[in-house]
């Protein structure tokens, strides 16, 4: 997604200009430091790593633990429109960008 449809000339101008994007990276083997490490009250298992704490957020969270994981929000956080997972083709995903910042402006 990140280097065919994020840099796709239809889509970078939104992404750089419209929106506020956060990327989690849960594949980040990093361990946490000692004192954040924690056990997950979603899925009892320890959480070491730097990507696991934002898999056990995303699980906690939104209850998927799908990768990627898209969400448009607002700043209460609340979702603006469905959440998407892989989506390929540029158009459709600059319709699914594009619905979820017009519910924004509302």
């Amino acid at each position: 997604m990140e280097d065919y449809v994020w840099s796709d000339p239809k889509i970078l101008p939104i992404l750089t200009n419209d929106v506020v994007l956060i990327s989690l990276y849960v594949d980040d083997k990093r361990e946490l430091p000692e004192n954040e490490q924690y056990v997950s009250k979603e899925t009892g298992r320890k959480i070491k790593s730097i990507g696991g704490k934002w898999s056990d957020f995303q699980i906690t969270r939104y209850k998927a633990n799908a990768q990627p994981y898209y969400l448009i929000l607002d700043i209460d956080e609340n979702s603006l429109n469905e959440a998407a997972g892989y989506m390929p083709d540029v158009d459709e995903y600059e319709q699914w960008l594009k619905s979820g910042i017009q519910e924004f402006n509302k």
